[in-house]
């Protein structure tokens, strides 16, 4: 949001939950700033934009776009949908991760990619903060180059992504996958607990006589 008010752009409305940071700027540079999808006033904007958000925007607010509906997701598509993104990444040991801008469709995380910007990285060295942090700074660095590219009139990207390689993993599957497999080698617990290492959220943890005992990356 502050990238574009800088740049100028009108802003119309900001849809966010009341205390939160994007709802608190947003109120002290005086925008219109509603908690419900369904309180966003019907008038076109050229542009519908979600950012890292957990809710599914409407059909009728995506149609109020007169260029795009998009979303910015912090890990690449299709193959990084839905909720453990970064968690998936650190468990299955992935050599690379990306962030993805994706024009919005009926689906979480669906719709044609206008681009997915990939990088290398050493799983192993990472717990789920540092990757969100690495891939949350690269997604800002996408934002910036889109607002560049609307500004210059262009014709936006849209390549269908591809069906074979979606993957998309629900709320409770991402809380299924906390659970360390009870025969797991020190460095499989080390990798789960990096995977899962999110202060204050809950971690990864082991069942042992019955209890759940949280695990803490070594």
């Amino acid at each position: 949001m502050r990238c574009m008010v800088e740049r100028g752009w009108n802003v119309r409305c900001v849809v966010a939950t009341a205390g939160e940071r994007l709802h608190v700027e947003a109120v002290a540079d005086g925008m219109t700033v509603v908690s419900e999808q369904t309180d966003v006033p019907p008038e076109p904007v050229d542009f519908v934009i979600s950012y890292m958000c957990r809710s599914l925007v409407r059909p009728n607010l995506r149609r109020l776009a007169r260029r795009a509906a998009l979303n910015f997701h912090a890990a690449p598509l299709p193959e990084y949908g839905g909720w453990a993104f970064y968690n998936v990444a650190i468990l299955e040991q992935a050599t690379e991760f990306g962030v993805t801008c994706h024009h919005m469709d009926d689906d979480f995380d669906g719709g044609p990619l206008l681009e997915v910007r990939r990088f290398p990285i050493c799983a192993d060295e990472h717990t789920a903060v540092t990757l969100e942090r690495l891939a949350q700074q690269r997604m800002i660095e996408l934002f910036v180059d889109f607002c560049a590219l609307a500004e210059s009139g262009q014709e936006l990207p849209s390549h269908p992504q591809d069906p074979a390689q979606k993957r998309y993993l629900t709320r409770s599957e991402f809380e299924r996958l906390k659970e360390i497999p009870g025969d797991a080698t020190p460095e499989v617990v080390d990798r789960y607990a990096r995977a899962f290492w999110f202060p204050p959220y809950p971690g990864a943890y082991m069942v042992r006589d019955g209890q759940r005992v949280e695990v803490t990356p070594t």
